[in-house]
């Protein structure tokens, strides 16, 4: 298999291709209504708008299926190997007319059918206006050509979003292992949070009337800023002057922010200097706390609170909430060994992640250009 490529100039169809409207390709039609009392647990999967999320007793169409969401979730393409029941919030191709059913499944997605939402409540997919769209279709061989090599890209990111799932879980058993509050070894001791800071600060806004307090050199951060437990992203400086003048409070690299208000969830070692905003609470740590043993705790203490306060009135975490966070806390040497080990696992997390969407982007710019006949496949 090898690639060849058009020129641009060139803008007549490639031999063999030829442009004909979704309904004479691959016609859509609503699903099937399945309330989730009438469901009755079987082999068959139910394709919902957003994919498979049940079995039931019977079937509506034969395998394979290609199945769009039409309503919520719009624009997501399901794939589906075996007979299979399109619930109604998707649509289904009735007739492949002699296409590659998997070739009739990239070149759907690659129409980014959510362009083709109607109504202003909940999105629904307009099949109508699909139908009308003009795609490049090529001959069945170089159909199935295209299908294959995107598969290759397909399976290279489904197993490293499998290396991710487990990885991920093997993170977590760490966090229990080493962090928890079930942790029972009898050197630790269980301490309080604001025992191991020197003291908690708060933060707030310089004067935006005073265009000088922001031309200085202090990085000054809200929650938004706060990319991961240790990256943050500085787009605003401020000056001493703003420091003295405001609610905000400098804290010193290497010791641990925690946003408390908008933003609940976010904690991070700040790698410099940093004034914060009055979203957050600064932690002054002591020399018998290791910054990177403690964050991942505390990561995972605020997600118990973030939970908890999910459709009340809670806004987030106040100062003495957070001084009373128990801690289980080993020796020193200890917690820098326990640290390393997460911060190694999470870096294994990060460098999957990170090759998982270069495969999507790869993937991405391959149906852009094999679908579109810009590439051909000989």
């Amino acid at each position: 298999m090898t690639l060849s490529r058009k020129t641009a100039k060139n803008e007549t169809l490639p031999k063999g291709w030829r442009k004909v409207k979704i309904i004479d390709f691959s016609p859509l039609q609503r699903g099937f209504d399945l309330p989730t009392a009438q469901i009755e647990e079987g082999a068959y999967p139910v394709v919902y708008s957003n994919g498979v999320n049940n079995y039931h007793s019977e079937y509506k169409s034969k395998a394979p299926g290609v199945v769009p969401g039409r309503s919520g979730t719009i624009g997501e393409v399901t794939y589906v190997i075996q007979d299979y029941w399109p619930h109604n919030t998707s649509l289904w191709v009735t007739d492949f007319k002699d296409n590659h059913p998997k070739f009739v499944f990239y070149a759907l997605q690659n129409l980014r059918l959510d362009r083709f939402h109607a109504g202003s409540g909940v999105p629904t997919l307009n099949r109508n206006d699909v139908h009308k769209q003009s795609i490049l279709v090529p001959p069945l061989s170089e159909q199935k050509a295209i299908a294959s090599l995107l598969e290759t890209w397909e399976t290279a990111i489904e197993k490293t979003e499998a290396l991710i799932a487990a990885k991920e879980k093997q993170f977590k058993w760490l966090l229990r292992t080493f962090i928890s509050d079930e942790q029972d070894n009898p050197r630790w001791r269980e301490v309080r949070l604001g025992d191991v800071c020197e003291k908690i600060v708060g933060g707030g806004t310089p004067s935006t009337e005073n265009p000088d307090y922001w031309q200085g050199h202090i990085p000054w951060i809200t929650s938004a800023d706060i990319v991961s437990y240790k990256t943050i992203k500085y787009r605003k400086y401020i000056t001493y002057q703003a420091l003295d003048n405001s609610a905000t409070n400098l804290i010193l690299k290497n010791n641990i922010i925690v946003v408390t208000r908008v933003g609940l969830g976010k904690a991070v070692r700040n790698d410099v200097d940093v004034c914060i905003s009055q979203d957050s609470q600064g932690l002054i740590l002591k020399k018998s706390i290791y910054p990177d043993f403690l964050i991942n705790f505390l990561i995972e203490k605020i997600k118990i609170f973030k939970s908890a306060s999910q459709g009340s009135t809670i806004k987030g975490i106040t100062k003495r909430q957070l001084a009373d966070i128990k801690i289980p806390l080993p020796s020193l040497p200890e917690q820098k060994v326990i640290a390393s080990l997460l911060e190694k696992a999470q870096k294994e997390i990060d460098i999957l992640k990170q090759l998982a969407e270069q495969y999507r982007t790869q993937k991405h710019g391959l149906m852009q250009k094999l679908l579109t006949g810009k590439w051909l496949l000989k």
